[in-house]
């Protein structure tokens, strides 16, 4: 059963008063009227309340204890015999006790007592293990609301084995108090207006974040626990765009009636838009040599005709979460090849951001690339992300009947190619030994994804110089172990922040050739390979700042924070970031003295997993940095070959495209702190390794220059 075929769908709102709350909720019964009123429409919510109770009743401002539990047994019980969807949403007073459990207060319910109160989170994870039900959507509109969320243990295990799908939206965090029954009326509003440019239907993931916005004395929070697959939503969304199949998108029909103003003997009326009238079209002004027009026409067929292979091949496993990932993964192997990323506007509904897509792959081609390659790049790159094979007959029946059979195995090798470099083995080089800055020895392991498969300490002398000199024999050893597939692409180098400001390991002599020429070297903050104590959980919430990043909508920049230091207030920045005032990518848009660099990117350092600024050398006059809106997607790698077209010096073959190497060139000149989900998947891991095997001491000569290269830029050294 799919998102489109959805199964029936059963509401339980329970809304109650309580007598052992110090307050009474005013509009308590007409907030759970608005509330029930969308989720019952079956335009909207879908839902039918649970049969055998009595609805209004339940929402009244009165409903004893017994009633509360009576109610949602009965309730789960139902909605397994159906094998339905079972929504919860609780109004009212809630309290908690000292280990952060939410106790829902009834109305015969007493203050600091547990007894006569409701455990929610119980309640739900009992919901969510009962046999039969498709899932459990629980809305939690009370004081302490997120302390109502169950924990993961109680779902994974329990009669199903982990087999359900549960979502929370709770009102505000644990430790916070609820006003004014926001979360109810805020949802309300918000479903009966519908969100332009989402999906058919949403889940509470896509609604919190606009709950949040609205609501600036509380924290509402959401929660998302899916062991089935398929689609847990909480509403349909009444501002989807139902395009039918087989039409023009936005960006086919404006590039087609561009064309047509281009074409003096243009057919009078509006451009058509349907299959029939483009092959109509395109017909007629091959016959008139109108060649803009013919391109045009067929390029939107040609994109129609994708459409229909890829959502008859990935069915309903293809998401909107899913397209938004291959429009990332486009940008960044396609980056260079093309006149700039794809960047969809706001707006789109689902098939209309499919179409548009492809029809910005098929109109949007190079001069002297083939029309059908980046077509078939998205045909390969939908079947790896829904689990089919790229080489299914669909594919294969459609690269056959556009001629494009040669494009579709070029695809195919060309995202082979990128994701065996995304897998490739990385070597890590830590100077976390360093009290302040430059180390005695390296931490040296070989990174296998997450997993360090071999490590080694190599003693070095601790300053700078003895540090890049110890790196040829680091990449000798790495490239002659057993295990060694050939040469070592990536190096990442972790150290702790003095070092990090200012260190270009890339200009360091490694062999005959600097690092960066060979190698993508890219700088981790040591704090984040080992998590201290005073940061504890930072990595985990990193996780959760990089899909907020991932989600950013589309056409407002790349989604970073643009600081500039001579208007932060140093003193009070510490607790504006403990407030979460930034968003987890920051860009220092100027060069501070030393000492408020420092100051700056330490404070940082542990709230956002990516921090950037400009280096040392840069021109102090003001930068829009353009360049991170055109490589955005390509980054953090994008800097390998930023730095590496700056040390070479040499211009690009073609067919790379001229602006995005003027833009890398420009990239050049920041330096970054760069944590993605890899390198936190790794860190994760990092304390489990077994014990590194030491390597012999190798004498270095102290006063042995070193050869001749660029001179690294050296970093700040303690006192």
């Amino acid at each position: 059963m799919n998102a489109r075929q959805p199964p029936p769908r059963h509401l339980l709102l329970i809304a109650t008063q309580s007598d052992g709350a110090e307050n009474e909720l005013n509009g308590l019964e007409a907030a759970a009227d608005g509330l029930h009123a969308v989720l019952t429409d079956p335009a909207i919510g879908g839902c039918t309340d649970s049969p055998g109770l009595d609805a209004a009743q339940l929402r009244s401002g009165r409903v004893l204890r017994a009633e509360v539990d009576s109610a949602v047994r009965s309730a789960v019980a139902a909605a397994g015999r159906a094998r339905a969807t079972l929504v919860l949403a609780f109004l009212g007073h809630g309290q908690v006790s000292a280990g952060s459990r939410l106790w829902y207060l009834a109305a015969d319910s007493k203050d600091g007592q547990s007894l006569d109160c409701v455990d929610l989170a119980q309640l739900v994870a009992l919901a969510a293990g009962h046999p039969g039900l498709a899932g459990v959507v629980v809305l939690i509109d009370t004081c302490h609301a997120a302390a109502g969320i169950p924990d993961t243990g109680s779902l994974i295990g329990g009669f199903r084995v982990g087999a359900s799908k549960v979502a929370v939206l709770a009102a505000c965090a644990a430790h916070e108090r609820a006003f004014g029954l926001s979360l109810s009326r805020r949802l309300a509003a918000l479903l009966a207006e519908g969100l332009p440019g989402e999906g058919e239907f949403l889940p509470v993931g896509t609604l919190a974040p606009l709950v949040r916005d609205a609501t600036d004395r509380q924290l509402a929070a959401d929660f998302a626990y899916n062991g089935t697959g398929g689609v847990l939503w909480l509403a349909r969304n009444r501002r989807h765009d139902r395009a039918p199949a087989g039409r023009a998108g936005t960006l086919g029909a404006e590039t087609l009636a561009a064309a047509l103003r281009r074409w003096p003997a243009a057919p009078p009326g509006p451009p058509p838009h349907t299959r029939d009238g483009l092959t109509a079209l395109a017909e007629q002004a091959e016959s008139a040599q109108a060649w803009g027009v013919q391109e045009a026409a067929d390029g939107i067929l040609a994109a129609m005709d994708a459409a229909a292979v890829l959502t008859e091949l990935a069915g309903a496993s293809l998401t909107t979460a899913q397209l938004r990932s291959l429009v990332a993964e486009f940008n960044r192997q396609w980056l260079g090849l093309r006149p700039g990323p794809v960047q969809p506007p706001e707006g789109l509904g689902d098939r209309a951001l499919l179409q548009y897509l492809l029809e910005d792959a098929v109109l949007r081609v190079p001069v002297g690339a083939s029309r059908h390659g980046a077509l078939a790049w998205y045909l390969v790159a939908a079947a790896h992300a829904c689990g089919r094979d790229p080489q299914d007959r669909l594919i294969r029946d459609w690269a056959r009947e556009a001629d494009a059979e040669i494009a579709l195995n070029d695809a195919a090798k060309q995202y082979a190619a990128h994701r065996a470099r995304d897998t490739e083995r990385r070597l890590v080089v830590s100077l976390d030994a360093a009290q302040v800055d430059w180390p005695d020895s390296l931490s040296v392991c070989v990174r296998d994804g997450a997993v360090c498969v071999d490590h080694r300490h190599f003693p070095c002398p601790p300053d700078q110089a003895g540090v890049e000199r110890t790196l040829p024999e680091v990449l000798d050893w790495a490239e002659s172990l057993p295990s060694a597939a050939g040469p070592i692409d990536a190096v990442d180098l972790v150290v702790h922040t003095p070092v990090l400001l200012d260190w270009h390991p890339e200009e360091a002599l490694a062999g005959m050739h600097l690092l960066g020429v060979e190698h993508t070297a890219a700088l981790r903050w040591a704090g984040r390979l080992v998590e201290p104590r005073h940061f504890r959980g930072m990595n985990r919430k990193a996780r959760l700042q990089l899909e907020q990043l991932r989600c950013a909508p589309w056409g407002q920049g790349p989604p970073v924070d643009r600081v500039d230091p001579a208007e932060t207030v140093l003193d009070t920045l510490p607790a504006d970031l403990a407030r979460g005032r930034y968003r987890p990518a920051v860009l220092l848009t100027g060069r501070p003295a030393p000492t408020a660099l420092r100051a700056l990117v330490e404070a940082f350092l542990p709230y956002a997993p990516i921090v950037l600024w400009p280096r040392a050398d840069t021109p102090p006059e003001p930068a829009d940095w353009d360049c991170l809106a055109h490589l955005w997607d390509g980054l953090p790698a994008g800097f390998g070959a930023a730095y590496r077209r700056v040390l070479t010096g040499r211009e690009p073959l073609p067919p790379v495209d001229p602006v995005t190497d003027a833009h890398l060139i420009r990239l050049a000149d920041l330096r970054t702190a760069w944590h993605d989900a890899d390198w936190l998947d790794f860190c994760a891991g990092y304390h489990r390794h077994g014990p590194a095997v030491p390597a012999p001491a190798v004498a270095v000569p102290a006063a042995a220059p070193a050869p001749a290269g660029p001179a690294a830029v050296p970093a700040p050294r303690s006192t």
